[in-house]
């Protein structure tokens, strides 16, 4: 598969999200709702698994882990079941 090659604004459009947030969301700052993250893989034409393919390394253990707990933390309970079993889908 080639790379999408969309700039800020395009990407922003294609995944129906404000250009503010899509930046919060890159800088690390945002917390993307579960309807976020899906528009952003239809947006950029791969799974949801391959947009939670990170790089071990860029992120610290701890980035990693305040990341996560404020993804959580501001989700939806029926969210919170959601990501529960994404993040049981990546550990198997």
């Amino acid at each position: 598969m080639s790379p999408i090659s969309l700039t800020q604004l395009e990407l922003a459009e294609k995944a129906n999200l404000s250009l503010k947030h899509l930046g919060e969301i890159e800088r690390g700052r945002g917390n993307p709702t579960l309807e976020s993250l899906h528009n952003l893989s239809v947006a950029l034409d791969i799974s949801l698994m391959k947009l939670f393919d990170l790089e071990v390394d860029l992120f610290t253990t701890e980035v990693t882990e305040e990341l996560a707990i404020g993804i959580v933390q501001s989700a939806s309970p029926s969210d919170k079941t959601k990501i529960l079993k994404i993040l049981t889908a990546l550990t198997e």
